[in-house]
């Protein structure tokens, strides 16, 4: 689904080695989305994004399409608030008729599911109380969907219905940022036979978000990167997410051999990169070592990263560590590095370079030489280092050689066959 992830986002994709500034389409962004998700995502875009009053007559609608009264009257409020002067008065009708509706859903449900008890339906019992669980879940509230997911667990009298409950539970438990849940329950999947690849990448994609969330990058970009691309769903996030996240999370983790194998060389990423040219060309300059150029690239996305829902609280820290990254990876092959040279390449003035530098190199085998602006790599003595070899061979070989002298003494005194004699003629008595 390459149109989908195009869509998502209104990004140039002109073949320059830099990227453009991404003005995000908020039509085709909440696109990819229906239901609560599409919502949650709208809400969070409209309240870390400047205020605008077309975000908020779409965020008001949004609502009202998925009956949420709470984020409709929030909306509404907000847009009086911050525009004034195109301000709108709450539907109080509207409110009323939804109100409503969602009192006379809930009551006819919990009717069928007192009947279902009365009759000892588990199957309907379960399938009630799952369906109680996505009405909460569609109108916001995540504590009584995840009250009723709960409860239906308890009818399940198959694989698949265990399967449904823990995908519920996880779903719900991304959104209330519960990620000790979301491991738990991931962990539980292990050990259900799954075939179905739309359930697996579902699981790939909490368990990815899981791992980001408790900054384990490595961990994050390794499951992003092999998330099926094809035949996709209404998911938690969109292909292009995928792409954004084991990008940052690759880039801010791996080395570039590393970095090569993960994504450069990975026929399904490639997919996703094919399918987004501004992404695929910044990753491609750092993999290239033109980090002058991957550096402003990512500095023109960041704002459009900081309005994810997920992503978010991760931007700065991500930002912070691939640029460390980048500045291991430019001095690491050389002996001496002139310092002037990496300010201009990495966008800054050798005052800030040199800051930077004495935090990088701390644990590493490099030291700056302050005064001519040259960082040099500690030089690897290769005499010492043979001699010190040879000393371990020698030890090794002393030690060898006093083994199998004492082997041959044991041998040669019979000292082995004296033992098993005797244990052979202790035997017979033993067991009289």
């Amino acid at each position: 689904n390459s149109g989908g992830i195009n869509a998502e986002y209104g990004v140039s994709t002109q073949s320059t080695g830099e990227a453009s500034p991404v003005c995000l389409d908020l039509d085709s962004y909440i696109s990819q989305y229906v239901g609560n998700v599409c919502l949650q995502r709208l809400k969070f875009y409209v309240d870390n994004s400047r205020p605008s009053s077309d975000n908020y007559r779409l965020l008001i609608q949004t609502a009202m399409d998925c009956k949420n009264i709470t984020v409709y009257t929030d909306a509404v409020e907000a847009l009086n608030n911050t525009c004034p002067s195109e301000g709108i008065s709450v539907n109080v009708d509207w409110i009323t008729q939804t109100s409503k509706y969602l009192i006379n859903k809930v009551d006819r449900l919990e009717q069928d599911l007192k009947s279902y008890q009365l009759s000892q339906d588990k199957e309907n019992i379960r399938r009630t109380h799952q369906m109680l669980g996505d009405h909460y879940h569609d109108c916001g509230d995540l504590s009584n969907a995840i009250k009723h997911y709960q409860k239906s667990r308890d009818y399940g009298t198959t694989v698949a219905h265990t399967m449904e409950f823990l995908l519920n539970i996880i779903k719900v438990s991304v959104y209330l940022n519960h990620w000790t849940s979301v491991s738990n329950y991931i962990k539980k999947t292990d050990h259900i036979d799954n075939t179905d690849v739309k359930i697996t990448r579902r699981l790939l994609l909490a368990k990815g978000l899981c791992e980001m969330s408790h900054n384990n990058y490595k961990h994050a970009a390794r499951i992003f990167s092999n998330i099926p691309c094809d035949t996709w769903d209404n998911e938690i996030i969109s292909p292009l997410c995928v792409l954004i996240y084991a990008s940052l999370c690759a880039l801010a983790s791996f080395n570039r051999k590393d970095f090569q194998k993960l994504l450069i060389e990975n026929n399904n990423f490639k997919q996703y990169m094919d399918a987004q040219p501004t992404i695929r060309n910044f990753l491609f300059a750092f993999y290239n070592r033109e980090y002058s150029a991957g550096l402003r690239s990512l500095e023109l996305l960041r704002s459009e990263f900081k309005l994810d829902l997920f992503l978010s609280p991760h931007v700065d820290n991500l930002f912070e560590k691939i640029r460390s990254e980048s500045i291991k990876q430019y001095y690491s092959p050389y002996m001496t590095c002139d310092m002037n040279k990496m300010a201009e390449a990495f966008n800054t003035n050798i005052d800030e370079l040199e800051l930077e530098l004495m935090k990088l190199v701390a644990d590493q085998p490099v030291r700056i030489d302050s005064h001519n602006k040259v960082l040099r790599a500690s030089e690897d003595d290769e005499r010492s280092r043979i001699f010190e070899n040879v000393l371990d061979l020698s030890l090794t070989y002393k030690q060898k050689t006093q083994a199998l002298l004492v082997k041959s003494a044991i041998l040669k005194a019979g000292l082995v066959i004296k033992y098993l004699q005797a244990a052979v003629e202790e035997k017979p008595s033993t067991s009289t």
